[in-house]
């Protein structure tokens, strides 16, 4: 009985090129595909928080119950280099005011009205600022002639 020998064949240098490209090009589609996944959840987180960051505001806002609680209220912000602003608006609650024994909203001596201390809504307010005039410019004059 006459053994006969297999001959072993390895691929070819051709073969072994197409391979490495047929996985570089799923390789590049992968990597489009996740690049577009990433950018399109970095929006979508950034879109949720700054909904989760205004929302609330913007519901506060809206709320037929809000209560005016100080109808002067300042914020001064200082500049750099610069005197600082100063920006009036109003304040407004989402709270319920506080009551007296009476049932009647109990204000403060400028006539605000004091939230209820003992409510549990978060302690949410709201500011509505007034926009600040525009400061005049002094007139300037170019140089004689």
């Amino acid at each position: 009985m006459k053994k006969t020998k297999k001959k072993l064949r390895g691929m070819t240098l051709v073969e072994v090129i197409i391979a490495i490209l047929v996985f570089a090009l799923l390789g590049m589609v992968l990597m489009g595909v996740g690049n577009a996944t990433d950018a399109h959840q970095r929006s979508a987180r950034k879109y949720n928080n700054k909904v989760n960051e205004e929302g609330p505001i913007a519901e506060a806002q809206n709320d037929s119950n809000a209560i005016l609680i100080n109808k002067d209220y300042q914020i001064t912000v200082g500049q750099t280099g610069g005197t600082p602003v100063t920006v009036s608006g109003k304040m407004y609650s989402v709270e319920a005011p506080q009551l007296d024994e009476d049932g009647n909203i109990v204000t403060d001596e400028d006539g605000n009205v004091i939230p209820d201390p003992n409510n549990d809504r978060g302690n949410f307010r709201f500011i509505e600022i007034t926009k600040p005039e525009a400061a005049t410019q002094p007139a300037t004059t170019g140089p004689a002639t």
